[in-house]
């Protein structure tokens, strides 16, 4: 018998909403913006951080939720992966911003 297929994001409402909303937040991001860089940077790490959590917890969730433990890891670890990214790349802005603000101001 084959195992129906599950839309992973289903599993997580919630933390799926805060993903979409960092995303939107990050593309509709300028480099003028270096403050908004840092407010989506914090959010993108504390979104990071609780898919790290999913993903180490996917034993138990995996069981929980009927799927399998490395699909469910695999979906968290890309999700942790690209809030990670984001906040890296937020935290760069914002520096740079930071440093020429600075700059400017001499």
């Amino acid at each position: 018998m084959a195992r129906k297929k599950i839309d992973l994001d289903d599993l997580f409402p919630e933390d799926i909403e805060k993903y979409c909303e960092i995303a939107r937040s990050y593309m509709e991001l300028t480099t003028e913006n270096f403050p908004g860089a840092f407010e989506i940077a914090q959010q993108a790490w504390a979104l990071a951080d609780r898919w790290n959590d999913l993903q180490a917890s996917a034993s138990k969730l995996a069981a929980m939720k009927d799927v399998t433990k490395t699909e469910l890891q695999k979906y968290c670890y890309g999700k942790y992966r690209q809030m990670q990214l984001i906040h890296e790349h937020c935290r760069s802005l914002w520096r740079v911003g930071e440093e020429a603000n600075k700059y400017n101001k001499k």
